[in-house]
Parts: C-alpha cells; structure tokens; sequence
C-alpha cells in the first residue's frame, strides 16, 4: 500500500503552505528584532561624562509608535503611549490602573502569555477576556487603563466591536492594538499599534504571526520593565542577548524535525524510522482520538496553542491544561490510548513538579511525550514514551522554542490523516474571508458595483465599476 509519505509528496499540490510559514519563523523573528532593537554596536548606553547613577539609561528597545504624545482631542492628552502604559506600575503603592488584553483563538493564546510577561517584567495587573466574550459585557475600565486588542488579521469582528465599544464609552483609555496588517479596522481605528510584521501566512492557521506576537509583546516587556524600574539593567541586558540568539535556536529546531518534509527534488521518497523524531512520533499517535497537553506558567499558553492545532490541524480532540489542574478531572480520562504531551523544560522553576505530573501520567498507564531542553533529554527519557529536545533558552523564551515542535506535530498528523492541513475545514481568516468573497464576485461574470475599502463595512471605501 502507499505510504502517508508518498501519498503526501505525489499530490500535484502538496501541503507545503502550513510548513512553509513554520520555517519562516526565524527570518520573521529576525526581522522584528532589526526594526525594535537598536544595534548593540552604535547604542550608547550612558551620556559622555556622565557619572554612574546620574540618569536612567536609555533602552535598546524602540517602538517609535508608541512614542508620540498623545492628540489633543484623547482624553490623555500630551502622554506617548509608553508612559500611559508605564504609569499603570504602582510602584510601592497598590497598582490603580490595568491591561486588560483581549483576542480570539491563537490570539487569546498571545494574550495569556502576553499576561505572564508583562506581570512578571513590568510587575503591571493584567486581566486577560476572550474578545467573543467581552464584546457582550460591560466594561470596567477607569481613567488611565489601556485595552490591548491582538487580532492578526485586524479585522476580527469580536475584537473590533469590543475596541468601538471601549473607545465610545471611555475617553481616557488608552487603546494599543497589535495585529500582522497594519492597513488594517484594528490598526486604524486604535490609539497606537505594534505590528508583528511576519507577512501573509499561506496556511490558514496561524504560526509565523503567533512567534512574532509574542516576540514583540517581550520586547514590550522589556521597555515597560526599563521604564518602570522592576527590570534590573544586567537582566534585561542578558535577556535582550537570549532574544538575538532566538532566531537561530529555532531554526535549529524546525531543521532537525522537519527537514526530511521539506526535501523534495521531484522525487517520491518514503521516510524511515528515526529519520523524522516528530514524523514517528505522529505515526504512533495520528488514530488517537483524544490528546492532553500540559504546562506551567510560561509554558501554559503554549499548551493551549499545542491543544488548539492539534484541533485545527489533525482533527483530533485535544484539550490543554495547566499542569497542575491535570488531577482535577482530565486524570480520570488518562490511559494507555490518551497521549499526553508535557512541555518540561528545566529552565521552568516548577520543573520538578512537572516531574511529579509525568509520573502520574505513567502510573495509569498513559503515552507521554515530552518536551525539554537537549541536556536534559535523557533524564526525562527513562520516565517518558518519547522526548523531543529543544536548545536551551531564557525562560522568558521558552514558549517561542517549545511552540514549534507543537505546531509541527499537529502538521504531520493532520497530514497522515489525509487533511487539508493548509485550508482546514470550517476555518478562515477574516482577511482571507474578504479577499475570497472579492474573487468571487469578480469571477461571477455578473455586472455589479463594486465598493473597495480597507476595514469592517467598508469605511476609508470608494466605489468602481461597473465591472464585469
């Protein structure tokens, strides 16, 4: 019979869209590095002749939108963006002010990393809402509060209606949108915006955008946790290092698991066992009906984001947890046919708690893959089904190195299932949806007026036709 492999790579158009965005991710990331961060070479940390301590040293990390004071018609008029942002830190009294992060789906995901960062660099409350939840209720949000909105396409409808609703009710909130098309309702219609700058992705669900999302929401971090003073020079120093070198430990990543995927030559060619970790690994468990993911703190979110491609992609139901929470129900549904994946880096301060989890997975019989740095591979090799190694990172960046081995799995499974891994089903993308809906009508052979127009209903439009 023919191989998944060789069924795979003899389609006249193979599921090449999904992979390609994966592999782009480190150029993506390297990219948003250049345009937020000033060269280490030209910075000049300190003024000539200035004695140690005489002024706070300007940061490496550059957001020149959201560096411009504020217009006179905002109700928080003459601050930038940063400093609205910034003054949400309490400092030593109890913190008055908030973020209160919104997304759907990926961007969710986004979001709730967005929320460990942020707490833990800049030490500023963040609450984090699903978009399609908080569109419905009514919002609490005082003078000086900021409403992130993440949307990759911009023009989510949850997320936008939630902006307009903010913006109409609250004249001193300042709103930040961060989103991959920067023409876009979202862009346009917030206070500032930070653009992920990953390109169109070619695969319907979204990889390359999510890496460069949270990437940017560190480097936010970052200048937030300068300008408030919780982030200690030698720290973020050394994570704005760990940052550079991230492109490279992710291509790392993605050419050891799926290099053999990405060799064609025109020729069918079958994978053996051992060539492709991760392609063994969803040979093994691509007829599971169910999966478990799990995680802590940093790690969380990216169990989310494992659980939701493996949903999206490979159509298998999966759900992801924090860790700890596995006892508190999932734990009664674990056996040997419920494959259970564990982000485990030693890097996390629960590492040892995670161990604790893996156990007890094994204790009724489950299947557990793990993901851990590659010098502690071993360790976890005598407690786990099968490891998949990653280069060791800051902890902070972690998820952006865990998150592809994720994303990857899902790829291959979804393509030994015979999926349409690049255009899942009951999947589309808001922008997508608009550009499709075009090309229709375009190739209707009807004679119709046509508005063209960037954003929601068509605002900014202007009208052409008739058109055949």
């Amino acid at each position: 019979p023919t191989s998944p492999m060789r069924a795979f790579r003899s389609k006249k158009n193979f599921p090449m869209g999904m992979l390609n965005d994966i592999w782009e991710t480190p150029e993506v990331l390297t990219k948003l590095l250049k345009q937020h961060l000033k060269d280490q070479s030209s910075f000049n940390p300190a003024p000539r002749g200035a004695a140690e301590g005489d002024a706070k040293k300007p940061s490496r990390v550059h957001f020149p939108g959201l560096e411009k004071p504020l217009p006179a018609s905002h109700g928080l008029a003459g601050q930038t963006p940063l400093e609205v942002m910034a003054a949400c830190n309490g400092g030593t009294e109890s913190a008055t002010r908030r973020f209160v992060i919104i997304g759907c789906g990926t961007s969710y995901h986004a979001a709730v990393l967005a929320e460990y960062l942020i707490e833990h660099i800049a030490r500023i409350p963040v609450e984090v809402q699903y978009a399609s939840e908080y569109r419905y209720r009514k919002p609490l949000l005082g003078p000086g509060d900021v409403l992130v909105v993440i949307s990759n396409s911009g023009e989510t409808r949850e997320s936008v209606d939630s902006m307009r609703i903010v913006k109409g009710q609250c004249k001193d909130v300042l709103t930040l949108a961060v989103v991959n098309e920067a023409e876009s309702t979202i862009a346009r219609e917030s206070d500032a915006m930070i653009c992920a700058s990953a390109g169109e992705e070619r695969g319907t669900s979204s990889t390359k955008v999510f890496s460069s999302t949270v990437a940017a929401f560190i480097l936010l971090g970052v200048a937030l946790g300068e300008m408030c003073g919780t982030l200690p020079e030698s720290e973020s120093v050394a994570l704005l290092q760990k940052l550079e070198e991230l492109p490279s430990l992710i291509s790392r990543v993605i050419e050891k698991e799926s290099r053999p995927l990405k060799q064609d030559n025109g020729q069918n060619q079958n994978l053996k066992i051992g060539e492709c970790k991760l392609w063994d690994i969803g040979c093994q468990n691509t007829l599971a009906n169910n999966f478990i993911f799990l995680g802590r703190g940093f790690n969380f979110p990216i169990a989310l984001e494992g659980a939701m491609k493996c949903k999206e992609i490979a159509y298998i139901h999966a759900e992801g947890y924090p860790a700890a929470e596995m006892k508190h129900g999932p734990i009664a549904l674990i056996d040997q046919f419920m494959p259970v994946v564990v982000i485990a880096p030693r890097a996390d301060p629960t590492y040892e708690k995670i161990k604790s989890n893996i156990e007890e997975v094994n204790a009724r019989s489950g299947a557990t893959i793990a993901i851990t740095e590659e010098a502690n591979g071993q360790e976890l090799q005598e407690i786990c089904e099968a490891v998949i190694t990653v280069p060791e990172t800051h902890e902070y960046l972690m998820p952006l190195v865990s998150v592809i081995p994720l994303q990857l799995l899902a790829y291959m499974m979804g393509v030994l299932r015979g999926n349409e891994v690049d255009a899942p089903r009951g999947l589309q993308k808001s922008i997508l949806a608009c550009r499709q809906a075009f090309l229709e009508l375009l190739d209707s052979g009807r004679h119709v007026r046509l508005l063209i127009g960037v954003g929601v209903g068509g605002t900014n439009g202007r009208w052409i036709g008739p058109t055949a």
